[in-house]
């Protein structure tokens, strides 16, 4: 009986022998990967990847294919982050051809399969696919008893279970992650952990417990260079905070995650940031007294409902200006200059001031007592206990009596 050698076997029998690196070149590429690497930890995305790209390039053509291996999974994670998914797709079936007609460090092999689990969970489609890779991730991780390595699909199929709303069960995969890194020294994937747990809390309304988790994960970033989790963790923080109701809180993390993000460099990132914030709106909406849209001129008022403006826009103006300071007295003087952008003249703004007040209060207030916009010794305000929210923005103000005059 003749002997049929396996595919694989005259795949690497029939692979291009190609020429080994110099140590001139080799000097190279580890500069110019050493420098992609310190690109990345900082948040240029685009610069890592242009020179992470180029590594891979001079690796594969010198015949290296351990680097362009991990040159190319760091390609993949930036892909991913970027949700650049055909260019993965592409990249993907090169590093398939390599792995299936070269020798490569069994480590590398099961970090392969985690990225490239990673870059399927990120598609909402593909998370069986997903589940498959960090799965071969942690056959190849078993198989070399290699601890470090078994770590990272194990929080990729707790990812996977998450996405899934399996609550559960991805809790499990985590705490026997726990586990494993009570003996090794693996802080981002701790704080990851961390931050997967605090998202699954916070979907299950445990949000004590979420909070708990996010500033753990946060406490693990501070010795880390991780720019992209960094600001992850704002966006959770941000999105508990949300659904706890304090709506202050919540705008200050996101707004230092919107703040510190690079959107070119992370759209992903940038893209939840923006969902956070438009749920801020929503619910900052709902608990308003007043909600006064720029864009529109619609102003949501808790008592009248939708208030239109179409062609008043000294009343616009007037209430822009009480809406922006609760409990901030504003004088005749200062009316005169902030509305009619005029110096104050009492026969001439008297009693376009009291006439223009008087039309505010009955769109606002109607038949009701008149407690929105109150008379002072020396000039208006609005009522300081009031809950606003100005413009996509969402800002929410609570003043109390001890805030009057602060501009909240």
């Amino acid at each position: 009986m003749s002997h049929v050698e396996p595919q694989n076997e005259i795949a690497i029998r029939n692979a291009p022998q190609l020429k080994a690196p110099s140590s001139a070149s080799r000097t190279a590429i580890e500069r110019r990967f050493q420098q992609a690497l310190f690109a990345y930890y900082k948040g240029e995305t685009k610069a890592a990847l242009k020179d992470f790209e180029k590594v891979a390039e001079l690796s594969k053509s010198h015949g290296d294919e351990t680097r362009y291996v991990e040159a190319s999974t760091y390609v993949l994670r930036i892909l991913a982050e970027r949700e650049e998914f055909s260019r993965i797709e592409h990249i993907e079936s090169q590093i398939f051809s390599v792995l299936t007609t070269r020798e490569l460090p069994v480590r590398l092999k099961s970090r392969v399969m985690y990225i490239l689990g990673i870059c399927s969970c990120y598609q909402d489609t593909r998370h069986d696919q997903a589940m498959n890779r960090f799965r071969e991730a942690i056959d190849y991780a078993v198989a070399a008893d290699d601890k470090e390595a078994l770590a990272s699909p194990l929080y990729g199929a707790a990812t996977v279970l998450y996405a899934r709303g399996r609550y559960d069960e991805a809790l499990k995969e985590l705490a026997r992650l726990d586990i494993l890194l009570s003996c090794l020294s693996m802080p981002e994937l701790s704080a990851t952990s961390n931050l997967l747990r605090a998202l699954i809390r916070r979907n299950q309304s445990r949000l004590d417990e979420a909070l708990e988790a996010a500033w753990s994960a946060y406490e693990t970033l501070k010795n880390l260079p991780q720019l992209w989790l960094y600001m992850q963790t704002l966006v959770t923080l941000g999105t508990i905070y949300t659904l706890k109701g304090d709506l202050t809180c919540a705008k200050l993390y996101l707004d230092l995650a919107d703040r510190s993000l690079k959107r070119d460099e992370f759209p992903r990132v940038a893209r939840l940031v923006d969902d956070a914030l438009s749920a801020i709106r929503k619910s900052g909406r709902i608990e308003a007294d007043l909600a006064f849209d720029t864009r529109t001129g619609i102003l949501t008022s808790r008592v009248k409902g939708e208030v239109r403006f179409e062609g008043q826009f000294i009343l616009r103006d007037l209430l822009r200006v009480f809406l922006e300071s609760p409990g901030r007295v504003f004088s005749k003087e200062d009316l005169a200059k902030k509305v009619w952008k005029d110096t104050y003249n009492p026969r001439v703004h008297d009693n376009k001031i009291y006439v223009t007040i008087k039309r505010l209060r009955g769109l606002l207030e109607g038949d009701t007592n008149g407690d929105l916009i109150l008379r002072a010794k020396n000039g208006y305000f609005l009522n300081p206990k009031l809950r606003v929210v100005i413009d996509d923005e969402a800002i929410q103000t609570q003043a109390s009596e001890e805030q009057k005059g602060t501009g909240v």
